[in-house]
């Protein structure tokens, strides 16, 4: 198994940080701000109702980085908080995981979510030696599917109703990638 490090550098404007409870003020603010454009796409939006609950996620995040199982990240853009990225339920035995991701709608259009998979995609393959990563997308969640069919991750298929989104079951897109595909070929930027 390889120790992921802590902070990813993107480039001069984007930092994945990881999550930290004395962030949470600042991370429960851009979720609270942003709670009614988010609550479309995101399950754990109603159970995030408190600068508290922001804070027991932040350390449970902490406790998953630690046990290298799990890595959440605050995406940072100059400094702000402006979403979140994670690489979730790594399986070091088959070197596997999978990505995911929420943006603030005030930072969405500038390619700050795409820079920031292809980071840790890149991160995950060349830093944590992993072999293939997932990412899972709400089929009518256009904009959440154009970043992995941007970075190249294939679409192997539709998961019928395996996500629960406000007491509705919800189809998912599952997009891959594997390692050995993604080191012979050059990233878009």
């Amino acid at each position: 198994m390889t120790v992921a490090t802590r902070t990813l550098v993107v480039d001069d404007e984007l930092r994945l940080v990881p999550r930290n409870p004395s962030d949470a003020p600042e991370m429960f603010a851009v979720v609270d701000r942003n709670r009614a454009a988010l609550h479309e796409w995101i399950s754990w939006i109603d159970a995030t109702r408190t600068v508290q609950d922001a804070r027991r996620y932040a350390h449970f995040a902490e406790s998953q980085f630690e046990q290298q199982v799990g890595f959440d990240y605050a995406l940072r853009r100059h400094g702000t908080i402006a979403g979140a990225i994670g690489l979730y339920d790594v399986d070091w035995v088959s070197r596997n995981g999978q990505i995911g991701y929420w943006l603030a709608p005030e930072a969405r259009g500038q390619g700050l979510m795409t820079r920031a998979c292809e980071a840790l995609t890149r991160y995950a393959f060349t830093g944590l030696a992993l072999h293939r990563l997932e990412i899972r997308c709400v089929v009518e969640n256009h904009k959440s599917r154009a970043i992995p069919e941007r970075l190249g991750y294939r679409l192997e298929g539709i998961l019928h109703q395996a996500y629960l989104l406000h007491q509705r079951f919800r189809d998912m897109a599952l997009y891959a990638a594997l390692s050995p595909t993604w080191k012979a070929r050059e990233v878009p930027h």
